[in-house]
């Protein structure tokens, strides 16, 4: 066989592939649009259905089971509706949750693909079936963040405090949750035990999770969040945790330590402590703060020097008057830029 010949045998068989992936992409196609005008379709058929429920219409007037190819639409209505609903009218809908059997159909989703396991929990949770609460479990350690943080919020909502006791522990283990996802769920069972769990968390969590975890709290009960803060400011923690300490810090009571830690040795202990005092402290601070203008660290100077000028009795007038008595060049300068900043803040506004 000459080279020509197989040279027009090689094209030949290239183009016969070339056909066949083509029409595997154009069927694969057209059943994705069919799947997606099948899901639309259930869609609409459920939202309707479940708003009749949630409306109060009897079980008796409603479907009772689900045709084939319907479960990812139905799902979808389940989920949104729950999301959009008070939960007065939300609990309406759990009855007919039960008679379609949902608890069996996402138990079958839970071993797929991503989005069934996500679809699926999320509705186990707004189901607040208690039997589903292991499998729903299961999922937390999923490897997607996504489907763990659902299982997450799924598990709040069938048992908070069983839930806030497995979850609040992982968030160690978790660094690729988002933080906003986990403030959520957290402040959704505040109420709970979300604090308590939280409390008790801190008291063994690495530096870097107590940080986290002291920010989460903070958030969701700023009373307990002081409690945990009084006592982390009078014990010998890591400088990162003590920072954050600061930055959340809000009661009053605890402005003798800020003082103290007003010569600490990390420079940013220094700088938070600055910070606390100008949002919390009175004109009596000013003796305290004004040595930080010549802290050797630009944002200690800065940061003391907003921090005067947010002192009630003193404010920018008081920071100018301030300047002329500061021999430092530097001391000088951020005094200057901050009044400049205020200036211009006033300007704008």
């Amino acid at each position: 066989m000459s080279d020509v010949t197989i040279a027009k045998w090689v094209a030949l068989a290239t183009l016969c592939l070339a056909a066949l992936v083509l029409l595997a992409i154009l069927l694969l196609r057209r059943l994705a649009d069919a799947r997606q005008r099948r899901d639309r379709a259930a869609y609409q058929r459920w939202h309707a259905v479940f708003e009749q429920a949630a409306g109060g219409a009897p079980l008796s007037s409603l479907p009772m089971r689900i045709d084939g190819g319907e479960l990812t639409g139905l799902l979808e209505a389940w989920n949104v509706l729950h999301e959009r609903l008070p939960a007065e009218q939300a609990q309406r809908l759990r009855p007919l949750g039960q008679v379609l059997e949902l608890p069996r159909h996402c138990a079958g989703l839970l071993d797929g693909g991503y989005h069934d396991r996500a679809l699926a929990v999320v509705a186990l949770g707004h189901l607040g079936d208690t039997g589903s609460f292991g499998q729903v479990e299961a999922l937390l350690h999923d490897h997607s963040p996504i489907v763990s943080l659902c299982a997450a919020r799924a598990l709040s909502m069938i048992d908070p405090p069983a839930a806030m006791a497995r979850f609040i522990p992982l968030i160690e283990h978790r660094p690729e949750w988002a933080p906003g996802s986990v403030a959520r769920i957290l402040g959704e069972n505040g109420e709970h035990v979300a604090v308590r769990e939280l409390s008790n968390a801190l008291l063994h969590a690495s530096a870097e999770t107590s940080v986290k975890l002291l920010r989460f709290l903070s958030d969701i009960d700023p009373q307990q969040s002081a409690l945990v803060v009084r006592r982390l400011l009078h014990e010998p923690i890591d400088d990162q945790v003590l920072s954050v300490c600061l930055q959340v810090l809000q009661d009053r009571a605890d402005l003798p330590r800020v003082r103290e830690l007003l010569g600490a040795q990390r420079w940013h202990v220094r700088m938070h402590a600055a910070s606390a005092l100008g949002r919390l402290g009175s004109a009596a601070d000013q003796p305290a703060l004004q040595p930080l203008l010549t802290d050797p660290v630009w944002w200690v100077r800065y940061r003391a020097a907003q921090a005067l000028a947010a002192l009630p009795g003193v404010g920018a007038a008081g920071l100018a008057g301030i300047q002329g008595s500061v021999t430092d060049r530097y001391g000088r300068d951020i005094i200057a830029q901050v009044l400049a900043e205020q200036r211009m803040g006033g300007l704008s506004t």
